[in-house]
């Protein structure tokens, strides 16, 4: 909700007004009735709405890399490129790595060729047991090391883990890169779409997990829900995290992007201010406004001061001193003092 002092609506509403002076508006209280326009005091429930900024995201987003270091032999997709599982993304040269496989194949041959010579010699008790034993230790040695680097050779390629798309390539062809480095950011979409936005404690207080979220975009409205709130507020900013999930996010909402939300309060909250033209002030100091307010017979006014909760607008709402249905004088109160007769103009006039 915007905040405002009322020097700044008193400014709005003797803009709106303009002045009347004092003999004027004398004479026109005891004179016939002073022709005025009337608006109906409105709840505003869109003014409890709790605003935030956030950040779109995917739900998942998986940085991919190279299990092995090397040299980055090239990519087939590009950022913003459309991925399908199972798809290959980016491969590493493989030219040192062949070579460990195949020194890693020539120890286990050796291995096997020199438990195969003990084996014989054992059973004629030519050789000791613990031998036999050493070199069976040193061809599962030898297998091991060659099923690692195996291993590592197939993550030479890189893979897509989901249909998505590609969020970022942070590498070159041609770069030399260690193992581990991260060539590819992935958006899983079917993990589907999220706002992250950071809220206040006091913002978050008047919040819980299922309330609906509006998103005002300039190509159309969007609608979603809170999914998730922080236990614990992030360190160094105070701010708590808040997730909205998308249910129907359409494909022009990129991640990244920067919205801004409207989210429903908790059930059970004050009841929403009431709404009036912010021309109807005639005097204002700090939080306090005064208003003139038609009485129930219709046909004159009395002086009121309402608590002012801000400005929404050309909008005042008031947190209290108005009833919803009574009505302001929201122009012509310029000319008119307690108890003054009016003439109520027909709306639109």
């Amino acid at each position: 909700m915007l905040r405002a002092s009322i020097p700044l609506i008193l400014v709005l509403a003797l803009s709106a007004c303009g002045k009347a002076d004092p003999e004027t508006a004398q004479a026109a209280t005891a004179a016939s009735p002073v022709p005025v326009s009337v608006s109906v005091a409105r709840p505003a429930p869109e003014a409890q709405m709790v605003k935030a900024t956030g950040s779109v995201a995917f739900k998942r987003e998986i940085p991919l890399s190279f299990k092995v270091a090397g040299k980055v032999e090239g990519f087939q997709v590009d950022i913003a490129d459309p991925v399908t599982r199972g798809q290959r993304l980016a491969r590493i040269q493989v030219t040192e790595v062949d070579a460990q496989l195949r020194a890693a194949e020539a120890r286990v041959t050796k291995a096997r060729q020199d438990l195969d010579r003990l084996l014989p010699l054992v059973a004629k008790g030519f050789v000791e047991k613990a031998r036999v034993d050493a070199a069976k230790s040193a061809l599962d040695t030898a297998q091991a090391d060659r099923d690692a680097i195996a291993f590592n050779r197939g993550l030479s390629e890189i893979s897509a883990p989901a249909d998505g798309v590609v969020l970022a390539r942070p590498l070159e062809p041609g770069q030399i890169v260690p193992a581990g480095t991260t060539a590819l950011v992935i958006g899983d979409r079917e993990s589907g779409v999220i706002v992250r936005a950071g809220l206040s404690d006091r913002d978050v207080a008047r919040i819980a997990t299922g309330n609906s979220v509006d998103l005002d975009l300039p190509e159309g409205k969007l609608t979603g829900h809170v999914t998730r709130i922080a236990a614990k507020s992030a360190t160094g900013t105070g701010v708590f995290d808040v997730e909205v999930t998308l249910p129907d996010a359409p494909g022009f909402l990129s991640s990244g992007r920067i919205v801004t939300l409207h989210i429903a309060p908790r059930p059970g909250g004050a009841a929403p201010p009431l709404a009036v033209p912010a021309s109807a002030v005639i005097e204002g100091f700090g939080d306090l406004a005064t208003l003139y307010v038609v009485k129930a017979d219709g046909k004159t006014v009395e002086r009121r001061q309402v608590k002012v909760a801000g400005l929404r607008g050309a909008d005042l709402l008031v947190a209290a001193g108005l009833v919803e249905g009574e009505r302001v004088v929201s122009a012509g109160g310029a000319y008119l003092r307690p108890g003054s007769a009016i003439s109520i103009a027909p709306a639109g006039k």
